[in-house]
């Protein structure tokens, strides 16, 4: 009875001082759990805008990112969003940055982005265009400065996320420690239970009744502790996850970032040799106009010789113009003269082609009488055996008549292919 008590006494101990540590762990319950999907649709005027960097940013945390699409579409899908208030950010080198704020995202919208050119192009061959050239280094200075300074706050909030993560694997080891103890002292309680069982028969009904009713409370109640932690770990988990891919996208980010900054950096070089070849190329076109100017001059000259060639000339082709005039209507006549002729001959080639048909359809014609011909006379030349063998006359000559018959027939058709032949041939 003693050793019943004493086990007791050690459950119930262990029990309340689970319960005093359990007080510490940090609730998770603010947690988010719904999963969203949106499309961040990028476009200059009416046109869209392709690679543009699109992240979006809760509370300085970029919680996800993509790039844009040949139809300046970027599809981003949160694990976990829990209906804060977030904006969304979007960079591209040739564009002015764009910003929406104040978002509170909703599964399946479409949230449209407008970005602004930089500047155009130098295109102008004067000294203004230098100017533009240099206000447009100055910009994407300004620019590449402006991308250091994201690339800077990009890095703060990876170090956040690293602390963030750090603090998520400490409840989470928490946590599993907080299980691994529920099981333990369910298994102490069971032991407890079985040699309370054991030994039920040394005490009173009311006593038995008492510690039972106890035991089973604190089993239930372990049982529920090692339920709520299995939960709290199953968020963990999540919320982990959640922090991984957000860092993962803060990477991409990131690296995106720097390679903009490195084309930028490219087009600023790019730009001032540009400037600098424009400089000589102004100087050089202005050496051209000078040399320009004298050759002009001279041509001026031997225009004005030109020119009086040309009246001599134009006096000639008129004169030409009269004789060709007419050799032009001599040849119109004979144009229509080989015209008529033309048509002639292709009447008669129309002709003779279907002549050529009606002769082609009297060969298959004869053809098949040819072959009929000579099945005939493959059936004379077994009739013939036949006969000087002997046999029965009357039948034999019956035979013969039949087949004279059918050469008479032959004939006849004959003679009409022959006939229509003659007629084509004479055309």
């Amino acid at each position: 009875m003693k050793k019943v008590y004493v086990l007791v006494s050690i459950v119930l101990a262990s029990f309340g001082s689970f319960a005093s540590q359990a007080g510490s762990i940090i609730s998770i319950d603010n947690v988010a759990k719904e999963g969203v999907g949106v499309t961040v649709s990028v476009k200059n005027g009416e046109t869209p805008v392709k690679g543009a960097l699109v992240k979006i940013v809760a509370e300085r945390m970029v919680i996800g990112a993509a790039t844009t699409d040949e139809s300046g579409n970027a599809t981003i899908n949160i694990e976990n969003y829990g209906r804060q208030t977030v904006s969304v950010e979007v960079y591209h080198t040739l564009y002015k940055s764009a910003k929406l704020t104040a978002l509170q995202l909703e599964n399946g919208k479409t949230y449209s982005v407008s970005m602004v050119q930089k500047g155009e192009n130098v295109k102008e061959s004067s000294e203004a265009a230098l100017v533009k050239t240099q206000e447009k280094i100055d910009r994407e200075v300004a620019d590449a400065e402006e991308a250091a300074k994201r690339k800077e706050e990009a890095l703060k909030r990876q170090e956040e996320h690293r602390k963030e993560k750090e603090e998520i694997d400490a409840l989470a080891e928490a946590s599993r420690k907080e299980t691994e103890q529920a099981k333990k002292e369910t298994e102490e309680a069971a032991m407890v239970a079985e040699e309370f069982k054991n030994e039920a028969d040394q005490m009173s009904e009311e006593r038995r009744k008492e510690l039972e009713d106890q035991v089973k409370e604190r089993e239930a109640a372990a049982k529920q502790r090692e339920e709520e932690a299995k939960k709290r770990n199953e968020e963990l988990k999540a919320v982990s996850g959640s922090l991984e891919s957000a860092k993962k996208e803060e990477e991409a980010a990131k690296k995106a970032a720097s390679k903009a900054q490195k084309l930028q950096e490219q087009e600023i070089k790019e730009a001032e040799k540009a400037a600098k070849a424009k400089e000589a190329a102004i100087k050089e076109e202005k050496e051209k106009a000078k040399e320009a100017t004298k050759l002009a001059e001279s041509e001026a000259k031997a225009e004005e010789k030109k020119e009086k060639a040309e009246a001599a000339a134009k006096k000639e082709a008129e004169k030409a113009a009269k004789e060709a005039e007419k050799e032009a209507k001599e040849a119109e006549k004979e144009a229509k003269e080989a015209e008529k002729e033309i048509k002639a001959a292709e009447k008669a080639t129309q002709e003779a082609a279907k002549n050529q048909a009606k002769l082609d359809k009297l060969d298959a014609t004869q053809d098949k009488l040819d072959n009929a011909r000579r099945k005939l006379e493959t059936e004379q030349k077994k009739l013939d055996r036949k006969v000087k063998k002997g046999g029965n006359f009357e039948k034999l000559k019956a035979k013969q008549n039949k087949l004279d018959q059918e050469h008479a027939k032959l004939d006849v058709q004959q003679s009409k292919i022959d006939l229509k032949r003659k007629k084509l041939l004479k055309k």
